[in-house]
C-alpha cells in the first residue's frame, strides 16, 4: 500500500470512529393524566443541560420542565410528577418532584409550569418520569 493511501485510509477509519454528539436537550409529548378525581388533563416535559451551581462552582447539570394543562386555570388543580435519573457513567442517581399548578402565566406562557434542576456528574444522565411510564430521555452532560 501506498503511503499516501494508508493516511487516506486510517483518516477515514479514525473519521468513522468519532464519538457521538452529545444530546442536551430531550423532549417527551404530552400525555394524558389523572392529578385527581376532578383534575385530568395533559403533561408534557422538557430536560435541557443547564449550568448549575453548587456550593462555589458553576457545573452542568440538568433542567426538568413539566407543563401541565388541566383546562381549569383556576388554581384548584395540581399535578406532580416525580423525575428519577441515574447517571450511567457514575452510577450516580437521585429523584426529584416537580409540582405545576394549572394556572395561566402571563409572563412565560405556559400553563402550570414548573421545573427542578439538580447536578448529576457528567456522563450519560437517564431520566424517567413517573408521568411518562416507559419512557426516557437521555442527556449527555
Amino acid at each position: 500500500m501506498r503511503p499516501l493511501c494508508a493516511v487516506v485510509a486510517l483518516a477515514a477509519s479514525l473519521v468513522w470512529a468519532a464519538p457521538a454528539h452529545a444530546q442536551s436537550a430531550a423532549r417527551l409529548p404530552a400525555v394524558p393524566v389523572v392529578a385527581s378525581p376532578t383534575c385530568a388533563g395533559q403533561v408534557s416535559t422538557d430536560a435541557q443541560v443547564v449550568p448549575v451551581q453548587k456550593d462555589y462552582r458553576v457545573s452542568d447539570g440538568v433542567r426538568v420542565a413539566i407543563s401541565y394543562d388541566a383546562g381549569v386555570y383556576d388554581g384548584s388543580c395540581s399535578l406532580t410528577v416525580t423525575a428519577d435519573w441515574t447517571n450511567l457513567d457514575t452510577g450516580g442517581s437521585g429523584h426529584e418532584d416537580i409540582t405545576a399548578v394549572s394556572t395561566i402565566d402571563g409572563h412565560y406562557g405556559f400553563i402550570g409550569y414548573a421545573n427542578a434542576t439538580f447536578a448529576p456528574g457528567p456522563g450519560t444522565v437517564v431520566i424517567t418520569l413517573s408521568s411518562h411510564p416507559g419512557d426516557e430521555m437521555r442527556l449527555t452532560v
